[in-house]
C-alpha cells in the first residue's frame, strides 16, 4: 500500500551532493494524446472588411450625418458636400435633352413629304391639264383651218362659173384666202403656244418629283441624326444625375465608423487615397501608413474622409519570417492571443498567406490572414495578437512529456519507474516532437510510468 500510494503521488527523489542541491522528480504515464507543431509570430487585429470612404470630386462639405463609432447599414447617408453647381447641371441637361426630344417629334411628324408628295400629284395634273388644253386647241384651230379653205374652194367655185359682173365674187375669194391665212396662223401660234406650256407643265412636274424624292431621301437620315442628338443628350443627363449622387456619401455596407477627417464648413480635396489589402480577405493591413504628396500622415484614416468597418467576426494578419511562412498554408489551424485581454484565447483558421514578401527588420516577412473562429466584443482593430499556426498535427499517439526524456549515446531515452518504486532507463522511439509532449513510436507501453524531473531546489 505504501508502493501505491508512492506511485499515486509526488515520487520525490532527493539527490544531495557537495553543493547542497535536491532534485525533486514526478512520475507520469505513458499516454494518448495530440501532439502538434506550429510556428508563431504576432500580428494585428483587423476587421474582416474596410472601406475608405470620400467625395470623388471634393467640395464643400455641408453635412456629417455620423460620428466616430457610429454603427451604420448598408446605403445609411453618411455626409454630403455642396451640390448646387450639380443641381443645375442636371437642370441644363434636362433642359438640352427635352429640346433635342423635341426636334425628334417635328422631324418625325413633319408633313414636308407629305407636301412635297401632294405638290408632286398638284403638278402632274397641271401637266395633264395643260396637255389636253393644248391638244384641245389644236383640234379646233385646226377645224378653223379646214372651215376656210372650205370657204375659200367654195367661193373660188363661184368665181368661176361667173359669167357677168363678177365683183362680189372675187371679193369673197379675197375675204376667204383672208380667213384661210388668219386661221393657219392661228395653228401655228397654238402650236408654239402648246408646246411651251406643255414643256412648263412638264418642268414643274420634274420639280416637284426632285422635292419629292429629296424629302424622302433625306427624311430617314434626318431622324437617325436626331436620335444620335437625343441619346447623347441622354447620357450627359445621366452623367449629370450620376455626379449629384456622388456629392451624398452612403455606407456600401453594414459597419462601424471608425474614422472621420473633415467638419462641416471645411473643403475636402478629392478621395485619392488607397489602402494595401491582406492577403485573401477585404481588410486593410493594420498599421499602414497612407503617403499623401511626399510626406506622410499619421492621422487615423490616412487622407480618407472617412473609414468604415464591417461588423462580424474579425481578422488577425500577422507577420511570418520566411522560414516560418514557408511552412503555413490556408486552411491550417491556428492558436491566438492578445496582450490587451490575457483571459481571452481562441483558435482561427488561416485564409491566406501573401505571394510576396516584405522586408522587415532586414530579413522577407509574408503576410498570413487568420479568420477567428469565435469574436469577442472586446477585440478591437489594432491590438496585438499572437498566433501560433499548427504546421504538423498527430492525434491520438502515444507520448510522454518532454522532460522526461533525454538523450543517450544518440538515443532517445526515459527512466521507468516500476510498481515496485524500482527504476531503469529504457530506449524508445521517438517520433513528433511538439512544445511539451514527444510521440512514442515504439518502446513504451500505455500506462508506463516515467521519471519526470520537475524543479531543483538548493
Amino acid at each position: 500500500m505504501a508502493v501505491v500510494a508512492v506511485l499515486a503521488g509526488a515520487v520525490v527523489l532527493a539527490a544531495c551532493g557537495s553543493s547542497g542541491t535536491e532534485t525533486r522528480a514526478s512520475t507520469a504515464p505513458v499516454e494518448r494524446a495530440t501532439i502538434s507543431l506550429g510556428v508563431s509570430g504576432a500580428g494585428t487585429m483587423a476587421a474582416s472588411s474596410s472601406r475608405n470612404l470620400g467625395f470623388a470630386a471634393g467640395g464643400l462639405l455641408t453635412s456629417v450625418d455620423v460620428q466616430v463609432g457610429d454603427t451604420v447599414k448598408a446605403g445609411q447617408r453618411l455626409a454630403r458636400v455642396d451640390s448646387f453647381q450639380l443641381r443645375q447641371l442636371v437642370v441644363q441637361q434636362k433642359a438640352n435633352l427635352a429640346a433635342q426630344k423635341a426636334a425628334l417629334a417635328k422631324l418625325e411628324n413633319s408633313p414636308s413629304l407629305r407636301g412635297a408628295r401632294n405638290s408632286l400629284a398638284q403638278a402632274r395634273t397641271i401637266r395633264n391639264a395643260t396637255s389636253s388644253q393644248v391638244a384641245a386647241t389644236k383640234r379646233a384651230d385646226r377645224v378653223a383651218v379646214s372651215r376656210a379653205n372650205s370657204a375659200l374652194n367654195s367661193a373660188q367655185s363661184a368665181l368661176a362659173a361667173c359669167t357677168s359682173d363678177c365683183s362680189s365674187l372675187q371679193a369673197a375669194v379675197v375675204s376667204a384666202q383672208t380667213a384661210v391665212s388668219s386661221a393657219e396662223q392661228a395653228l401655228k401660234v397654238a402650236t408654239a403656244a402648246g408646246t411651251v406650256s406643255v414643256a412648263t407643265a412638264e418642268q414643274g412636274v420634274v420639280t416637284a418629283q426632285n422635292a419629292a424624292n429629296s424629302a424622302a431621301s433625306d427624311r430617314p437620315y434626318s431622324i437617325t441624326q436626331q436620335k444620335a442628338a437625343v441619346t447623347t443628350a441622354q447620357s450627359l443627363v445621366d452623367v449629370a444625375e450620376h455626379n449629384l449622387s456622388l456629392a451624398t456619401l452612403t455606407a456600401p455596407f453594414d459597419g462601424t465608423v471608425t474614422a472621420i477627417n473633415g467638419a462641416v464648413g471645411e473643403y475636402l480635396t478629392a478621395s485619392t487615397g488607397t489602402s494595401a489589402e491582406a492577403p485573401g480577405t477585404d481588410a486593410a493591413v493594420p498599421g499602414t501608413t497612407v503617403v499623401a504628396g511626399t510626406s506622410a500622415t499619421n492621422r487615423a484614416g490616412g487622407t480618407q474622409f472617412m473609414v468604415i468597418s464591417a461588423t462580424g467576426p474579425m481578422t488577425a494578419v500577422v507577420p511570418f519570417q520566411e522560414l516560418d511562412a514557408a511552412e503555413i498554408v490556408a486552411g491550417q489551424t491556428a492558436a491566438l492571443s492578445f496582450d490587451a485581454l490575457p483571459d481571452v484565447t481562441t483558435a482561427g483558421t488561416v485564409t491566406a498567406i501573401s505571394p510576396s514578401g516584405t522586408a522587415l527588420g532586414g530579413s522577407m516577412s509574408y503576410l498570413v490572414t487568420v479568420s477567428l473562429d469565435t469574436t469577442d466584443k472586446r477585440l478591437k482593430e489594432g491590438m496585438t495578437v499572437h498566433a501560433t499556426v499548427s504546421t504538423q498535427e498527430k492525434k491520438d499517439v502515444l507520448s510522454v512529456p518532454n522532460a522526461a526524456v533525454r538523450t543517450e549515446n544518440g538515443q532517445s531515452v526515459v527512466t521507468l519507474v516500476d510498481a515496485t518504486g524500482a527504476q531503469r532507463t529504457v530506449a524508445f522511439t521517438a517520433g513528433l516532437v511538439g512544445p511539451d509532449r514527444t510521440e512514442v513510436v515504439s518502446g513504451l507501453a500505455e500506462g508506463d510510468q516515467v521519471l519526470v524531473p520537475s524543479a531543483t531546489t538548493h
